[in-house]
């Protein structure tokens, strides 16, 4: 019964003179306490705090069921004058890396289980706060080498910046594979390729895996692998670990390995979200647009719009700078960074135009510098508009007020229930905004169990080979040993080919055999010469290559189809072209 209760309406009872404040937190008070249903009075408590004028009558009882829900932080933030006895409370749950900050009962939960030496994988939703676990552990001081595993370049730079920043006088942080370790302290802040191309990695004390959702493997991802390789060696080499990412149902797999873990799948919501059904159908254009125009002109805080492809954004912009409300917003922005952008890539550059009109945006395609400053930009709110693709979910750490779904594709593939809370657990953010909003135009997919299968702990024969050369001898089964023996015989590709090449998968290698076997033998003496940087006369042999091998690298930023002379010309433009031409060809490229 109480979990029919829909908390974005139900406050509106009180507004309607339908329930008074009393029986609104006494409700909430009655969900806390089943297990069942105390993310729902969690729900309550934070909208009721996001409309605090409605319950300073009732601001004693607030406090007490803030307290119990566990959300220390907003007693203090909302609360300041609270008693002696509150107060001694709060100071439990303060952190000793910044004493203004205030932990949670989950935060403080996984962090006490993690200082007890136990393994944690968290599953929990983007609000909860997980990478200041992350601080706090490093803080305590008790461990001297952390490896931080995150999947993208662009989260090594934030991340090692907010821990050089924090701690930086007393430890140091390596975050690429040119830097070698000075201090007896030490934080590694690598992807899994770095990990798996390090060989000093060495009687780890801790490793984390943020994102570990990314282990299972969907289509033979050579990401996948790559970080599944990286688990293998670090499980080998470590002492304890704590993987974190969104919420799911269950981990298959981890079991098998030998390591004992807590996994710990938590709901604990510190914010509140609105979701709005348009249910259009993803054909009528003009609807969407109208529906999007409608959103934008009434709701004026900081607005993420997911698209499914670089194309669609491209589409969108010439749409959203005809709008007069973002018109009205425009030259926010940094004068001179749109100067630059204007100068070195156009005026009918689509990012350009965007830039203008107060929007930013973020894809794969991008130069990462332009990625990272269209963040900074929205972060620091001097644009109000952000167009990204699954990038946003995949390595970008920001928030905002309101998330509007555009696309319900990823690419030309279907949005899943798990991608899309994802998206929208961008919406609202602890201390910024309580109250989120999620504007979907097209229809919600179907709710799916969301289980993370890892491949590391179900080999098999179909198990890729690159997975089966690059993990450690103790996670190789016997039947995956067969395996990988069997193709080297069939194959007559020495290990070391394929060990040093961990990137490429099975086909990729038989793909380059078959090219290298119909080579002459001047082209063979062609690319025995090749230095750091090829001469014009290896770059046919380079385009053929990367066609041939390299054609999934080539479909995500749409050259699947380019022609080998043509490939060859832009690999020669961006090789010899001056250094402050190559920046302007990397989006052709």
């Amino acid at each position: 019964m109480h979990l029919s209760i829909d908390p974005q309406l139900y406050i509106n009872n009180i507004k309607n003179n339908k329930i008074s404040a009393f029986l609104y937190l006494k409700k909430a008070s009655c969900l806390l306490s089943s297990p069942k249903s105390n993310s729902l009075g969690r729900e309550l408590l934070i909208r009721a705090l996001d409309q605090f004028y409605l319950f300073e009558e009732q601001s004693n009882l607030l406090q007490n069921l803030l307290r119990k829900a566990g959300l220390f932080p907003y007693i203090k933030k909302y609360f300041p004058n609270t008693s002696p006895e509150r107060e001694l409370i709060l100071d439990v749950y303060r952190s000793d890396f910044d004493r203004e900050f205030i932990f949670h009962s989950m935060q403080a939960k996984i962090l006490t289980l993690l200082l007890a030496g136990k393994n944690v994988v968290l599953s929990a939703p983007t609000s909860m706060g997980k990478s200041v676990i992350i601080d706090a552990l490093i803080s305590e001081g008790k461990y001297k080498s952390i490896v931080i595993v995150v999947p993208t370049i662009a989260l090594i730079d934030e991340t090692r910046r907010r821990i050089q920043k924090r701690y930086g006088h007393k430890l140091q942080v390596i975050h690429h594979n040119s830097q070698i370790k000075r201090k007896k302290t030490v934080i590694y802040v690598l992807t899994q390729e770095r990990v798996n191309e390090r060989d000093d990695l060495k009687n780890i004390d801790l490793f984390i895996i943020d994102e570990f959702y990314k282990l299972a493997n969907t289509g033979n991802d050579s990401r996948s692998i790559a970080l599944n390789i990286a688990l293998s060696k670090l499980l080998t080499i470590s002492k304890q670990f704590y993987m974190i990412g969104p919420y799911i149902d269950a981990i298959r797999g981890m079991e098998s390995l030998n390591n004992d873990f807590t996994f710990i799948p938590s709901e604990f919501n510190t914010v509140a979200l609105n979701i709005h059904r348009y249910n259009i159908p993803p054909s009528d254009v003009t609807l969407k647009n109208n529906t999007l125009s409608d959103i934008i002109e009434n709701n004026k805080d900081q607005t993420i719009i997911y698209c499914k492809s670089a194309n669609s954004i491209a589409k969108l912009v010439k749409f959203l700078i005809t709008l007069d409300c973002i018109k009205n917003n425009a030259g926010k922005a940094n004068s001179q960074y749109q100067t630059w952008i204007s100068n070195t890539y156009g005026e009918d550059w689509t990012y350009t135009k965007a830039l203008k009109h107060g929007i930013g945006i973020h894809h794969g395609s991008l130069p990462r510098a332009i990625q990272q400053e269209s963040i900074t930009l929205f972060n620091s709110k001097k644009i109000k508009y952000l167009l990204c693709t699954s990038t946003m979910i995949e390595g970008v750490n920001t928030s905002a007020k309101n998330i509007i779904i555009y696309d319900n594709k990823k690419g030309t593939s279907l949005v899943d229930s798990f991608t899309h809370k994802n998206i929208s657990g961008r919406a609202a953010r602890m201390n910024q905004y309580l109250v989120g909003n999620v504007f979907c135009l097209e229809s919600l997919p179907p709710k799916n169990e969301q289980v993370v299968d890892l491949p590391l702990g179900q080999l098999g024969e179909d198990s890729p080979i690159n997975l089966l050369a690059g993990i450690q001898k103790d996670h190789l089964p016997d039947k995956g040993g067969y395996y990988l023996n069997k193709f080297f015989e069939s194959s007559e590709i020495p290990i070391e080919i394929v060990k040093n090449n961990l990137s490429y998968s099975e086909v990729n290698i038989l793909q380059a055999q078959e090219l290298i076997n119909e080579l002459s033998i001047n082209d063979m003496q062609q690319i025995s010469k090749i230095a750091k940087k090829p001469k014009k006369s290896h770059l046919q042999l380079l385009s053929a290559f990367i066609k041939r091998v390299e054609s999934g690298a080539l479909s995500r930023v749409n050259m699947g189809y380019i022609e080998n002379e043509d490939l060859k010309n832009r690999l020669g433009w961006y090789l010899y072209a001056d250094s402050d031409l190559s920046p302007r060809l990397i989006p052709i490229l």
